[in-house]
């Protein structure tokens, strides 16, 4: 989840710059655009998408002149997704992509089974049915170079280029990608970049000698120390090695243009390699809808006609940007550049136009862009930004805070009459930057309790005496009484008890300081353990909560046991203790406790996927997960004890080699009671002692014999040390 957190905004931010050198959309009325059951119908007639998949969510972007409807459908549990872009305009197929979690590590690991032509054609079959007109001025990039990877993280699959040719020229931003996988030879990934634009007859140019003169001319090259980011953490005293190298650093991203002979200018935040979308035959697009090969058209799920029915009672785009101009005045000389209707990532009942303008030659003192947010359901201006024009260094300051605010207020008054009685300013932070620019937050109050996750925020720019951006978040939560809780007495007590405050050194560091801080005596409370680290309890059980509202205790640590000295398997013991696993006893192991079936399959589940995630799962989500990754066949409660026989067919599945343990009549064991095993077990003790894995009393393999934790322990360790 925190990975997610953390690339969203990357990803918006990256949207959004993209948005801003774009040209006005047109309408998707003045576009005559497929409607979202089209959208999902024409998805549904060239793809297979799985019966399981049944959630679904959808989109609607523009911008560019273009309108894309996102379908998204995946299953309920991780188990898989599938994702497709519709251009709204002309009802091309423009992406796709696919996931289905993968059965087992190593499974996929070794040769395809699909060979390159069989891929190749699955590739081109595809292209031709989704892109027709476009590939006479498609060109096959060499795929002989390609890598396929064979290794445990997924199946190998051969990916496939087409690049545009444009009057015999190639145009690298535009093309088509086919993904085939090599062992089923089903296709995980299509996309189609197109731009539909007027191309400079390539006359009257100058020749590559020329340019080659040039480009060494104007220094695109220059020469630079470079630190390469480090791939593993360092060892102590390890330092990262710093290399000189040459590096592109020149303006012109090394673009030359080829009829003036000159770099290109790509000031003002240009780049290149960006694509379009194309046209095609909207009556085609339709019965191809409706009808494939003569097959009629699947039947929409009763997710995707909710979803089409929420969809139609949603605000326009119009009616969207209207609800901005109600309360905002959009500076002049900026355009509309997108709008893209989006699903709340926390609540995905509301729905949200974000809008972007910008200019094309924004000019010095005025705002270059704006960009404004809408409930898409009742209209409500949930928030808008735009750039502070004056500088920090400018002395005429119009507002001070208290003027600020009155500024600030008198908007939220008339903008959230009624939200406005249930917030509080912050004044804990008053301002947060310099005189010239004013920072507000107001926090939700909730029965008279702040909420600091819900609020509004202004600023304020002090010099031009204008509001620059507003920021609503707010969501509808259940709020739980404030009854049964500790009194602010009791809650000092517990915080301090396992923080106590301490009498330490700590050094303090002020804006604009340079002599490396001021180090001062002081009292703070820090934590007995190295593993509190949080400033969070519960309310009413006292305990430490980390960012996920979980009790800090729960989280997984590294764990010394103290009752394993002189076993058999206090190494492997030991090291597993450090990776965060078999701690369901805390410090303690209890190595001669027979290991149940849901402790053993979490351990595996650790050991492969690490200790995150899979630390706080139940017992039933263990057991489910462990058949997901089909090392759990037989109908086991989770607390079963595990046999030696259970024992050697969870570890051989772990490695992906049950095919070759049921293969019978080759294998003989060195064990006494090898004549008494089950036939169907033979093969998995065989593996299991030829691998070093189990060995048993070394005379007896013993099948029933029940495994202790430290007899696990140390079986799990071996596997993990098999050679794959």
């Amino acid at each position: 989840m925190l990975k997610q957190w953390r690339v969203f905004p990357v990803l918006v931010l990256a949207f959004l710059l993209l948005a801003f050198v774009y040209p006005p959309s047109a309408t998707a009325e003045e576009a005559g655009a497929f409607s979202l059951e089209q959208a999902i119908r024409l998805v549904k007639a060239n793809f297979d998408i799985p019966q399981e998949y049944t959630n679904f969510t959808s989109n609607y972007d523009s911008y560019d002149g273009r309108q894309t409807w996102s379908l998204h459908w995946s299953a309920p549990s991780d188990g898989g997704s599938f994702h497709a872009d519709v251009d709204a305009r002309t009802g091309e197929i423009i992406n796709m992509n696919t996931w289905r979690p993968a059965p087992e590590p190593g499974s996929s690991a070794g040769s395809p089974s699909v060979s390159l032509e069989a891929a190749r054609q699955t590739a081109e079959e595809l292209l031709n049915r989704l892109a027709a007109r476009h590939v006479r001025e498609l060109q096959l990039l060499p795929i002989d170079d390609q890598l396929i990877p064979l290794n445990n993280s997924g199946p190998p699959t051969y990916t496939f280029r087409w690049q545009r040719l444009v009057n015999g020229i190639s145009f690298p931003a535009d093309g088509a990608t086919v993904t085939v996988r090599g062992d089923d030879g089903r296709v995980t990934n299509y996309s189609l970049n197109w731009t539909e634009a007027d191309f400079p007859a390539a006359m009257g140019g100058i020749t590559p000698e020329k340019a080659r003169q040039v480009f060494a001319e104007a220094g695109m090259l220059e020469l630079q120390y470079f630190l390469p980011a480090p791939v593993k953490p360092l060892a102590a005293g390890e330092k990262r090695p710093v290399l000189l190298v040459y590096r592109l650093s020149h303006p012109s991203q090394g673009l030359i243009d080829a009829l003036s002979g000159q770099p290109l200018n790509l000031g003002n935040g240009a780049w290149f390699d960006s694509g379009g979308r194309s046209e095609v035959n909207l009556e085609m697009a339709r019965k191809a809808a409706a009808l494939q090969d003569g097959v009629p058209a699947k039947l929409l799920s009763p997710e995707e006609l909710k979803e089409i029915e929420k969809t139609a009672k949603l605000i326009s785009r119009e009616e969207a940007v209207a609800a901005v101009k109600k309360w905002v005045d959009i500076p002049t000389g900026l355009t509309l550049r997108s709008a893209n209707l989006y699903a709340d990532w926390q609540d995905p009942e509301i729905r949200t136009w974000n809008l972007t303008w910008s200019s094309d030659s924004p000019e010095n003192g005025k705002p270059g862009f704006m960009s404004a947010r809408v409930n898409a359901i009742n209209g409500e201006l949930m928030g808008f930004d735009l750039p502070i024009t004056s500088s920090g260094n400018d002395k005429e300051v119009k507002l001070d805070r208290q003027a600020a605010r009155r500024l600030a207020e008198e908007f939220l008054q008339k903008v959230q009459p009624q939200r406005f009685k249930e917030v509080r300013l912050d004044e804990n932070n008053p301002s947060g930057g310099a005189p010239t620019v004013q920072y507000f937050n107001y926090r939700r109050l909730v029965n008279g309790i702040p909420f600091s996750g819900n609020g509004i925020n202004i600023t304020v720019d002090a010099v031009a005496g204008r509001i620059t951006s507003y920021n609503l978040n707010w969501g509808n939560f259940d709020f739980p009484a404030a009854t049964g809780i500790l009194d602010a007495r009791q809650a000092v007590e517990t915080f301090l008890q396992n923080r106590p405050l301490t009498l330490s050194y700590t050094r303090i560091y002020r804006p604009g300081s340079t002599d490396g801080g001021e180090i001062r005596l002081v009292y703070q409370p820090l934590g007995n353990s190295p593993f509190i680290t949080s400033n969070m309890i519960d309310a009413r059980t006292g305990q430490f909560l980390d960012w996920e509202g979980k009790p800090i205790g729960r989280q997984p640590r590294p764990y010394r046991f103290n009752d394993i000295a002189g076993n058999f398997a206090e190494k492997e013991i030991s090291l597993l203790g450090q990776a965060g696993i078999f701690g369901e006893y805390k410090d303690a192991f209890h190595p001669d406790e027979k290991v149940t079936v849901v402790s053993l399959l979490r351990a595996m589940l650790m050991s492969r996927y690490g200790v995150w995630g899979y630390h706080d799962l139940k017992d039933g989500e263990i057991l489910q997960r462990a058949r997901e990754e089909k090392w759990l066949k037989e109908n086991l409660e989770p607390g079963a004890a595990v046999s030696r026989e259970l024992l050697a067919k969870f570890l051989i599945r772990y490695l992906n080699l049950e095919r070759v343990a049921r293969i019978e009549g080759i294998y003989r064991v060195p064990y006494r009671d090898s004549s008494s095993l089950n036939p169907e077990t033979l093969g998995y003790a065989a593996l299991a002692w030829g691998l070093g894995i189990i060995k048993g009393d070394g005379f007896t393999f013993d099948p029933a014999h029940d495994i202790t934790r430290a007899e696990a322990a140390a079986a799990l360790v071996r596997t993990l040390q098999v050679k794959q």
